[in-house]
């Protein structure tokens, strides 16, 4: 019985182990770069309901990271609103799959001052293939 009771904590605790941390937005750190940068593979940054803005809030990176960057409250309530001074998100350091970003809304996005790359507004993606869920992209430009 103690053998039983030993693996099933043992099994319940590696669970919790894999799933990896929450780093909320803007309760743990201030921007949505600033939860990236602070998360490991495996981490999941949550961003609370609202509009971001400014630097720190687009052209987001994730540096090869696997991490899930999810809303909280869906792409209604979760905007990344780039003011067309800059992209949304740029995928361009090898991210898979398991690099995700899922439930955001991500507007006015725009390529500025970049010759070598005139392409992703919203999302831009070069050598990787991320996970993009649930998303709503909208007035890009590029």
């Amino acid at each position: 019985m103690k053998k039983q009771a030993l693996l099933i904590s043992f099994i319940f605790f590696a669970t919790f182990i894999c799933h990896g941390a929450v780093i909320r937005v803007p309760a743990d750190q201030p921007t949505i770069q600033a939860g990236i940068d602070a998360a490991a593979h495996g981490d999941t940054v949550l961003v609370a309901s609202g509009t971001y803005t400014g630097p720190g809030n687009r052209d987001i990176t994730f540096s090869g990271k696997a991490v899930r960057l999810v809303s909280e409250g869906g792409p209604a309530a979760t905007v990344i609103d780039c003011e067309h001074a800059g992209r949304g998100v740029r995928f361009h350091s090898g991210e898979s799959r398991t690099s995700v970003i899922e439930g955001f809304t991500i507007t006015r996005g725009s390529v500025v001052n970049d010759p070598d790359d005139n392409e992703g507004g919203c999302i831009f993606c070069s050598g990787s293939s991320p996970a993009i869920s649930g998303c709503i992209l909208s007035s890009g430009q590029a």
